[in-house]
């Protein structure tokens, strides 16, 4: 086996371990901003969205 053949696969497989990081690294990331805003968003989003978007209704 050649040296540039070698060097050209640890050069990919380096590639796909970064690869891999970045993308775990960016579920955790989305993961976190889910946890955090779910509390809030799941008292805002509910039946009053709904009623203050119905056709027909306006702020009194």
């Amino acid at each position: 086996m050649n040296s540039a053949y070698t060097a050209q696969l640890m050069h990919e497989e380096r590639a796909d371990r970064l690869r891999a990081e970045a993308d775990a690294d960016r579920l955790a990331r989305a993961a976190r901003r889910a946890a955090k805003s779910s509390p809030r968003r799941a008292r805002s989003s509910g039946t009053a969205w709904v009623v203050n978007h119905l056709p027909g209704r306006h702020a009194a």
